[in-house]
């Protein structure tokens, strides 16, 4: 080919390529359109906030017909900045660093202090401070919020003393301890009037939960009592009921280890083990068969089906739960209890509240449009809309609206007179429940502000699973993950000093490395030549093509005139892949190995900072080496398997086509289907292999829930398929 042949057609792949790119449709030619770039929430309610969005585009176009220098909004609804309930910002992380964040995102309340610190919001203290003299309850001031809603979204930095507001509360949610009357009344917890009696103190708290619970013959649980994590407390809660805190008031300490949490965590552990174990408990959960634990959806929901006596859960349960299937459930709803003693020392820690802000992010391009718009979601004409659209949508389908909370104090007021307290249709446990947890917000705690928020809340999480399982003691398994978090926090308060990484250089280096590999692959395939042995004396007629035979013939040529380019021509797509997204990652990711690097802040060079970090402090590195050797063993065990099976099928017995199409079939099989068949396989309690096991007298471990067995089940499910390389070995 020649070489203005493939000018000619690399230009005009590019031009497809750029055809091809979506863009989205921007009405440029409108004069006062400002385009508005919202992470907003998914679920259910989002067809009813984007009602409100349009409201708030067409109160834009009325105000610019009144006044021209108005501008004219148009929101741009993205998807929810948050992939789980931990709040992993990939999406808003990714359009940050790409350089097209967001206007507005919607974000978890906890996590903003940490994203705070490393700048990644604007500060609100200026916009607020326009609102001080707006007379409206749903105004946005500080005094019209709850204390606890408010304050969690202020960041003050331990270092250098630094205040600000970071985002603005929009829904909260709070706990309570729920209870089946029903089996209350039948285990015999009564007053004197014959009515149910929750517990008062753990002491009692504990007691209830062994009588509630009952076992089968096998042993395994049929009826749950209490468990301490079953529902949404977390150590968090009994850490705060007994008087503990898990960060120190001066943000600069983890305290996860300090005596009042290491009791709260025994006392924990002391309640799984009258119940069984752990384990058996967390079989009894798998029961439900839903894949987020002690939470299923609907008629799953254990509490529900009256197979949970009581639980300590959030506001959420109402809405999406006892609502809509709790109608013939006769439960109530009271404080949970508080250790012995500790309702006289003034203790008011019976819930924690958690929940969602709007934040603008600091490379925001229209800022002043998102606070305009933030304001407007804030509102309650917003939330009615919101509201009304839901509470139509719901009855259409028979069913009952509830609300969620609302940050601001007005709007919960309001939203529960209009929805709850006035509408007949709502039952009076429903109502009375909703009342309760209404009340707790204002004194209420809530998760630390912290930078390293979301690495505390997943470290309490697994120091109490390893206590819980026996894994260590309360207090080794609190030292290990105060430790983990401690160090994290010191680097976030003192961050790397090192020389800012110029990455145009990296480039540089990486544009000269893919040249001089073309020009070595180039040289060594078309200058590179094997000399035959001298069969003669050179002579006035001495061939050089007869003395030198080339490794690809008719390199001698021009570059592009011989199958040689027309070969690496037919492999260009996979090599231009190869270099922008494996080769440039995996060589960017080494350089940013020797980094201090959130992708928010230029990378500092650290040296081996982070592989002695990983080496000697990373609790979870040799954990992961380990699963990965593990995990290794199911490759060849699945190609021996194939490789017997094809052996077998490869005899000329009849049938043998239809055996073939046998142990094919797994490979074909949907994942989400055979997601569900082994979610049943593995049910440790109504699993079909369990139940194998139970006829020979073993008792069967709880597969999927237990770290021990995981990893065998993930390989058997992985043998399942083996019929696929069976067809390889057969070709």
């Amino acid at each position: 080919m020649k070489a203005w042949k493939f000018i000619l057609l690399a230009l005009a792949v590019i031009a497809l390529l750029w055809l091809l790119n979506p863009e989205r449709a921007i009405e440029r030619n409108e004069p006062g359109l400002v385009e508005i770039v919202y992470l907003a929430e998914s679920g259910p309610e989002a067809g009813s906030v984007e009602e409100a969005m349009r409201d708030f585009e067409a109160q834009s176009r009325a105000a610019h017909q009144e006044n021209p220098a108005q501008p004219i909004y148009k929101i741009i609804k993205g998807q929810t900045a948050s992939r789980d309930p931990t709040a992993d910002p990939t999406r808003f992380l990714v359009s940050a660093a790409g350089g097209m964040p967001p206007d507005l995102i919607l974000f978890d309340r906890y996590a903003v202090s940490e994203w705070a610190a490393r700048g990644a919001f604007t500060k609100l203290d200026d916009f607020v401070a326009r609102e001080s003299s707006n007379p409206a309850l749903d105004a946005i001031r500080p005094e019209n919020f709850y204390k606890s809603c408010w304050d969690e979204v202020i960041y003050e930095n331990p270092t250098t003393g630094g205040r600000g507001i970071y985002g603005i509360p929009e829904r909260v949610d709070d706990r309570a301890l729920f209870y089946n009357k029903d089996l209350l009344k039948r285990a015999g917890f009564v007053d004197a009037n014959g009515e149910a009696q929750p517990p008062r103190t753990w002491e009692e708290l504990e007691q209830m939960a062994v009588k509630l619970t009952e076992h089968d013959a096998r042993g395994r649980i049929t009826q749950l009592g209490f468990a301490p994590n079953f529902g949404n407390a977390w150590l968090y809660l009994y850490s705060w009921m007994n008087g503990g805190q898990v960060m120190s008031d001066d943000r600069r300490h983890c305290t996860l280890n300090s005596p009042a949490v290491v009791q709260a965590l025994e006392w924990m552990t002391r309640v799984y083990d009258s119940l069984g174990g752990a384990q058996k408990e967390f079989a009894f959960e798998g029961t439900a068969q839903s894949g987020q634990r002690s939470a299923p959806p609907g008629e799953l929901d254990l509490f529900v089906q009256g197979k949970v006596a009581m639980k300590i859960d959030g506001y959420w349960t109402f809405p999406e739960v006892l609502a809509q299937y709790g109608q013939n459930l006769n439960y109530a709803v009271t404080l949970p209890p508080l250790p012995a003693g500790a309702a006289d020392k003034e203790n008011n820690a019976y819930s924690w509240v958690s929940g969602w802000c709007y934040a603008i992010p600091s490379t925001a391009r229209q800022k002043e449009g998102a606070w305009e718009l933030l304001k407007f979601m804030c509102s309650q004409h917003a939330r009615e809309i919101i509201g009304e659209s839901e509470r139509l949508r719901l009855q259409s389908i028979g069913r009952i609206y509830v609300p969620t909370q609302n940050a601001n104090r007005h709007i919960n007021e309001w939203a529960f007179h209009r929805y709850i307290a006035s509408d007949p249709a709502i039952p009076a446990k429903l109502r009375d429940g909703i009342k309760l947890l209404n009340d707790l917000i204002d004194t209420s705690p809530f998760r630390p502000v912290t930078p390293v928020g979301q690495l505390l809340f997943t470290e309490q999480k697994r120091a109490t699973e390893n206590a819980i399982f026996h894994k260590m003691s309360a207090q080794e398994a609190l030292n290990e993950s105060t430790t983990v978090v401690q160090d994290a926090l010191n680097r976030a308060l003192s961050p790397a000093r090192g020389v800012i990484v110029p990455w145009k250089y990296f480039l540089a280096i990486y544009f000269l490395l893919l040249v001089g590999a073309a020009v070595g692959i180039y040289l060594w395939e078309t200058r590179i030549y094997r000399a035959r042995a001298p069969s003669r004396k050179r002579t006035i007629d001495y061939d050089y093509e007869q003395e030198h035979e080339f490794l690809i013939k008719g390199t001698r040529s021009s570059y592009l005139r011989s199958q040689w380019a027309g070969g690496w021509l037919c492999a260009s797509p996979w090599i231009i892949g190869f270099i922008l997204f494996t080769g440039g990652p995996i060589l960017f990711a080494i350089v940013a190995s020797f980094c201090d690097y959130d992708i928010l802040n230029p990378a500092r060079f650290v040296g081996l900072a982070n592989y002695r970090w990983m080496f000697t402090r990373d609790p979870l590195f040799w954990k992961v080496i380990g699963n990965t050797l593990y995990m290794v063993i199911g490759i060849p065990l699945g190609m021996a398997l194939s490789l017997a099976i094809a052996l077998l099928l490869n005899l000329e017995v009849r049938g043998v086509a239809v055996w073939r199409t046998f142990f094919y079939l797994p490979s074909i099989v949907p994942a989400v289907a055979s997601s569900i068949l082994w979610i049943w396989i593995f049910n440790p309690r109504i699993g079909l292999l369990n139940n194998v096991l139970a006829a020979f007298g073993i008792h069967g471990p709880n597969w999927l829930q237990d770290e021990h067995t995981s990893k065998i089940a993930l390989i058997l499910m992985g043998l399942w398929s083996a019929g696929g390389g069976m067809i390889v070995w057969l070709a």
